[in-house]
């Protein structure tokens, strides 16, 4: 039996807010995010509803993971559903409308959350990586590394990044298949000389194709985020690692929270956020000066209260969750206090000039990134 699946692109597609209540012919939508009336005293407007094609009857969607254009839920029989988020040209699929569904891995598996690139989108189920074209769908190809992921797999430029179970991050090409491009206008004479040159071309590349093995540092629990061309991730006890390109090579930078994170690490740019379980709030930023690269404390924030999950960011304001005591704010270039607020709830998202949350009692919330003052409808 079909489950319907509410969103409302852009601030609802965020929040990862969806109704898990089907009933026959179709879905009960109401106190959900998917209702109008709830949907307006937030000062939303429902855009869309779309019916995800799954067996809801043994199994319940799982994850939703949000791109450019597009948001890719996963669903426990092993299905992968990518719906449209954005206007495109004359002939382009309508928001809200499913643009591909795909079957990875067995039902019941345990899987991750997919990543998504320009033109691959990457789901870790079981022990194995998938890869699926974005356009379609369609299997592109799939690796098996002996372990579970660990967090979701990450698709940056030509690499997929993904962490297994216990320690290390595999770095693998989005393109296994990848050939080098033959040379134009060649010669007759030099064409067994260019042959030789291919070959050991082909085998140079096949060897810079193969998976490669990262040492994590720690055990990676949540997925790694783009930072400068690479990627950046933090460990359960709290050491962060960046691996970026510098020039021809890969450069590794690594700094230690001395605590293990509440939550993701949020990246703006070269600058990295970071909250403790301790009641640590951190900007660190890339300190790299000519031929020595690092990264390090801007600013440090000890917190009243140990933080529920990981900050937020909007514009220059950087916000975090205290739980039962409410949230706070502070400038992102200095780590002053903005505000603070008694509302209680799980943070969510940020858009615009809010920044929303899920209250104590379930109703989605928001508050103005500036004062901190509730919206009022």
């Amino acid at each position: 039996m079909p489950r319907f699946f509410p969103l409302r692109a852009g601030t609802l597609a965020a929040c990862g807010l969806w109704t898990h209540a089907a009933v026959a012919g179709g879905a009960l939508l109401c106190g959900t995010a998917g209702d109008e009336l709830v949907a307006a005293r937030a000062g939303l407007i429902r855009e869309w509803v779309v019916q995800i094609p799954f067996d809801s009857a043994g199994y319940r969607l799982e994850h939703l993971a949000i791109g450019d254009g597009m948001v890719v839920a996963t669903s426990g029989d092993g299905g992968v559903h990518a719906v449209a988020t954005a206007t495109g040209s004359a002939g382009a699929a309508r928001p809200g409308s499913v643009l591909w569904s795909q079957r990875v891995g067995r039902p019941g598996g345990s899987g991750q959350s997919a990543g998504i690139g320009a033109e691959i989108v990457t789901v870790a189920r079981d022990l194995d990586i998938h890869g699926l074209d974005a356009a379609d769908g369609s299997v592109r190809w799939r690796r098996s590394f002996g372990r579970p992921a660990s967090g979701a797999a990450v698709p940056v430029g030509d690499w997929v990044y993904n962490p297994l179970s216990g320690d290390g991050v595999m770095r693998m090409p989005t393109n296994p298949n990848a050939r080098p491009k033959p040379a134009a206008g060649r010669a007759d004479d030099d064409r067994d000389r260019q042959s030789a040159d291919d070959h050991a071309t082909r085998k140079a590349l096949a060897e810079l194709l193969r998976p490669i093995a990262i040492d994590a540092s720690g055990r990676v629990e949540s997925a790694p985020v783009p930072y400068e061309g690479g990627v950046v991730w933090c460990t359960e006890r709290g050491r962060i690692v960046a691996v970026i390109p510098i020039k021809s090579e890969w450069e590794r930078m690594e700094f230690d929270l001395k605590s293990s994170p509440a939550g993701p690490l949020v990246v703006r740019g070269s600058t990295i956020y970071a909250a403790t379980r301790r009641g640590d709030l951190a900007r660190i930023d890339d300190v790299s000066r000519e031929d020595v690269h690092d990264i390090g404390w801007t600013w440090h924030v000890v917190l009243p209260h140990p933080p529920e999950g990981g900050p937020l960011v909007g514009g220059d304001t950087v916000a975090v969750s205290l739980g039962d005591e409410g949230i706070m704010a502070f400038s992102t270039q200095t780590g002053d206090e903005r505000w603070r607020s008694c509302v209680a709830g799980r943070l969510v998202s940020v858009t615009g000039d809010r920044v929303w949350c899920v209250d104590r009692v379930g109703r989605l919330a928001s508050l103005d990134l500036a004062t901190g003052m509730p919206s009022e409808w």
